[in-house]
Order: C-alpha cells, then structure tokens, then sequence
C-alpha cells in the first residue's frame, strides 16, 4: 500500500471512497456523516487539498482509502466533556474523515493506513474522533492503543 498526498485531479475517486463509507455507516444506523450537507463532500476534500492535509492509501494505483491530517488544533476538541484529555500538548495532530473504499473493507486497510499516517506524523500527541456507534472505527483506533478520553461535538457547517 502505497500512503500520500492527494491531488486536485483525485477529488473524484475520495467522493467514492467518502460516499462508499457514507452508506455503510447509513446501513450500520449510525447518523454519522448522513447530514443534509453532504459532509464530507467535494469542498471539504478539495479544502483539504489545497491544505496539504489530504492523504490517501493507494493498491494497484487505486485510491482505497482517504484521511484528513491535521497539524492544527481542533476548537472543538477544547470542550471535552463526561472525560479528559490524558496530554494537554498545545501540539497535537488530528486525523478527520477517515473512510475506506467498502470493496476493501475487513482487509486491513484502514488499520494499515491510519498506523501510517501517525508514522510519517512529527506529532507529540494524536487526536482521533468518531460517532459512538461507529463500531468499525472505535475497534481499529483502540488497536492502534488509542484511548477514550471523553466526548467532543463536532458540528458541521449545513
């Protein structure tokens, strides 16, 4: 597996990835990234672009799997609540919108890439969120030696 940067050109083929794992989080009743919005869509992607925040896993030169890394602070993740943060580093690196074509899922990938993008990350600390009933994403963060710390609410604009 090949993990980097995306370009403007492969918008298309991470709305594949992002709409693959849209409806497989719709099937698993979960209400993550089911808004009006479309989040995560076209703009949010191609932000994240032109960020140089946008990774993706390739296999056999197809993008499988997509991820926003951000060298930055998340404002929501500074109210915390029913927990704590076990670090409060000023630094800290935060992985968003991670998704894998559902053709590749249950091989791995996710769990691959994820531990790939920590490893080219200079990070002191790693901050991952997902919806409480997003099973799938809570189990590989906490192989990874994730640990919960508390709830944070992530509000996308509609």
């Amino acid at each position: 597996m090949e993990i980097r940067q995306a370009f403007p050109n492969e918008v298309e083929a991470v709305m594949a990835v992002l709409n693959s794992a849209k409806q497989f989080l719709a099937e698993s009743g979960s209400s993550q990234w089911q808004g009006e919005n479309g989040y995560p869509n076209e703009d949010d992607v191609f932000d994240d672009i032109l960020q140089g925040q946008a990774y993706v896993a390739v296999v056999d030169g197809q993008i499988v799997a997509y991820a926003a890394v951000l060298d930055s602070q998340e404002p929501a993740y500074a109210k915390i609540y029913d927990g704590k943060w076990q670090h409060n580093n000023y630094r800290y690196i935060t992985i968003h919108r991670l998704a894998v074509l559902r053709d590749f899922a249950g091989q791995g990938i996710a769990q691959t890439f994820l531990q790939g993008l920590i490893e080219g990350q200079a990070g002191p600390d790693f901050r991952i969120d997902t919806h409480e009933k997003n099973k799938v994403m809570r189990h590989i963060v906490e192989k990874l030696g994730f640990v919960y710390c508390g709830k944070v609410l992530i509000e996308v604009s509609v």
